[in-house]
């Protein structure tokens, strides 16, 4: 999601149900890292956190357990999330690194997808400083977009 080409919709593509991302989300550890090591493009091509056009889509090895396989994609997810914000602090943003973060879509109903994202955003903290991944109160992907475009007419 956000300015990068990962998210969610690599799900969709690589054949996972709604029913089977709730069954096999409820048998991860969120505090469990996966072996493996992805960068889950849809396709060719990167934006942000690297501008990189030639940038593959990383999704092997495949473990044979598709439990494992969706692990190893959510935690890539949050890796590129973690990435980002690493980099917009890095660059400037004030904060310079994330505390709360309002998750919205379909991953939002997710409980175990937060609880892995706040983990990874917390390797970027420094100690002692917090970050929490939570449910935003309009879980429409749709609607951030309109708060930003509303507040534009703002004076």
């Amino acid at each position: 999601g956000g300015a990068s080409n990962v998210g969610c919709a690599i799900l969709r593509q690589e054949g996972f149900s709604n029913e089977e991302l709730a069954e096999l989300s409820a048998e991860i550890d969120p505090a469990s890292d996966s072996p493996l090591s992805y960068y889950p493009l849809m396709k060719k091509g990167e934006r942000f956190p690297v501008a990189d056009s030639d940038k593959e889509p990383v999704l092997t090895p495949k473990p044979d357990s598709r439990k494992e396989y969706l692990h190893g994609i959510l935690q890539g997810i949050g890796d590129v999330e973690r990435d980002g914000f690493r980099i917009l602090g890095d660059l400037g943003a004030s904060p310079d690194r994330p505390t709360v973060v309002l998750s919205c879509g379909g991953g939002s109903k997710n409980d175990v997808w937060i609880s892995m994202r706040e983990r990874r955003l917390k390797d970027i903290c420094a100690e002692g400083r917090e970050v929490q991944v939570k449910r935003a109160e309009n879980t429409e992907a749709s609607y951030g977009a309109a708060l930003l475009a509303a507040a534009s007419f703002e004076e």
